[in-house]
């Protein structure tokens, strides 16, 4: 059986870079209520944030790494209103710069 958190993390993904990244949003494609969603989140010891965040930074570095989109589009398809939130963001993620990030991973 598929962990429902890995259910979240797939809608997420496709919902993303259409700018559908609210729990609400995923609740809807998975067919059950935001409450639902949260509840069996909780049951596997995680929650929406979380899982956010790791498909977001999943999304982040496969856009750095495999596009030439500049760090502004990353930023936007991946659901941030201000792109220095994303830089922290990925800061905190990786321990390092988005430029350092690209140095490291292209040599």
């Amino acid at each position: 059986m598929i962990a429902f958190a890995a259910k979240v993390r797939s809608a997420l993904t496709e919902l993303l870079p259409v700018g559908g990244g609210a729990a609400d949003d995923v609740a809807e494609k998975l067919g059950i209520s935001k409450r639902t969603l949260q509840r069996k989140l909780a049951e596997e010891d995680t929650s929406f944030q979380k899982q956010l965040n790791g498909v977001r930074e999943l999304l982040a570095k496969h856009y750095i790494r495999n596009t030439d989109m500049s760090t502004d589009d990353i930023a936007f398809l991946l659901g941030y209103q201000e792109l220095n939130s994303f830089l922290r963001a990925f800061r905190i993620w990786t321990g390092m710069s988005i430029s350092e990030y690209k140095k490291k991973k292209l040599n």
